[in-house]
């Protein structure tokens, strides 16, 4: 990729992967350099949606069509009103996650493969794709130790999050997906099964080269 145009690049992985740690950290020590966004949410009206997509307790039974939608559509409204306005100033932005998750979680995950047709034809009307996506490959047993430990120490202030019910062969099948979208976009993968601190600087070198 030019190095001296701004950078659209997306981070992805399962629960309890440190992505959104790692995240967090980067951006303390890069500053106004890099500007970050989450999905969903991200833009104002995207975070409503997230909030209804993500923490309402019916969603766990909504039909995937209604969650993959849900998601789209609050990331239509971060592309025009937050992704592509810094993109435009001469920025990088960088999404805690983003289309990859819909198609692991909603298309692969949930639908087994039944909305692919929708989820393709839908990732078509986006205005603005991705530079590069960056994975962060956990071994699904690894990630989810981890994500409920940190549940555990967050009790008292988490909000309820449905994939947090799910079971452990959910997190498996969200993992292949996540492997079978990346053979169709640019992408490379940071194994996050080791140290955080090893984790941490392979994704500080890798957006150190990028941007």
């Amino acid at each position: 990729m030019p190095q001296n145009k701004p950078k659209f690049i997306v981070i992805e992985g399962g629960e309890g992967s440190g992505k959104s740690s790692m995240l967090i950290k980067l951006k303390e020590k890069l500053g106004d350099k890099i500007v970050t966004t989450r999905e969903p949410g991200g833009s104002p009206y995207a975070e409503a949606i997230r909030e209804v997509a993500k923490n309402n307790p019916l969603a766990k039974t909504a039909p995937t069509e209604t969650t993959l939608c849900l998601m789209f559509a609050a990331r239509y409204d971060n592309l025009a009103n937050m992704i592509i306005p810094t993109i435009e100033k001469g920025v990088s932005i960088i999404a805690d996650r983003f289309d990859a998750s819909s198609y692991a979680y909603q298309v692969h995950s949930q639908s087994g493969g039944g909305l692919e047709g929708l989820f393709w034809k839908l990732r078509q009307r986006m205005v603005l794709k991705p530079d590069l996506y960056i994975f962060f490959d956990v071994k699904p047993e690894v990630g989810m130790k981890r994500a409920n430990s940190r549940n555990q120490s967050l009790l008292k202030d988490k909000k309820y999050d449905h994939f947090d019910d799910r079971e452990m062969e959910f997190h498996k099948k969200v993992r292949a997906g996540y492997l079978k979208f990346f053979k169709n976009v640019p992408h490379v993968v940071i194994d996050a099964n080791k140290s955080i601190e090893e984790v941490e600087r392979d994704f500080a070198n890798m957006i150190n080269k990028l941007i």
